[in-house]
């Protein structure tokens, strides 16, 4: 599992106390001198090579739509809650509002065959969340067109 933006790992422990033993945090920034187990330190981007099973990206900034983009390409769930607007995999060219860049990100999973459900997460701050599940259809609806 990916996980993107995790920081000091919190997500990464919990994730781990709950069974899931191979999980990556994915921090363009460098909290520690030493090579944590797990930590990958860089951006995450749609393109990265590393095979992951689902994708969490809470709060991820540059990474929100990179991980929309990893999770369609590779068929996988992710769940994503988004906060800043801050495109850097794909063209945002709307005013800096939140509720049309949550709209571009669905537009977005939607063209990749992601399908989109909100949610909220019982905290303060930008608590929705997008749950993105493969949409079945519109895979197979690709492989009858392009086959």
């Amino acid at each position: 599992m990916a996980d993107i933006a995790d920081g000091r790992g919190i997500l990464q422990a919990a994730l781990r106390e709950r069974g899931f033993s191979h999980v990556t945090s994915w921090d363009h920034r460098r909290r520690s001198p030493y090579n944590r187990h797990g930590h990958r330190y860089g951006w995450f981007r749609h393109d990265t090579p590393d095979q992951y099973a689902a994708v969490m990206a809470m709060h991820p900034d540059e990474g929100t739509d990179h991980a929309i983009l990893y999770a369609g390409r590779h068929h996988i769930p992710a769940i994503n809650c988004p906060c800043c607007v801050r495109p850097s995999a794909h063209p945002f060219w709307e005013p800096t509002k939140y509720h049309l860049w949550s709209g571009h990100l669905e537009q977005m999973a939607r063209t990749v065959s992601l399908h989109v459900r909100w949610d909220r997460l019982p905290m303060n701050g930008r608590n929705d969340v997008m749950i993105l599940t493969l949409n079945q259809r519109a895979l197979l609806f690709k492989d009858l067109v392009y086959d």
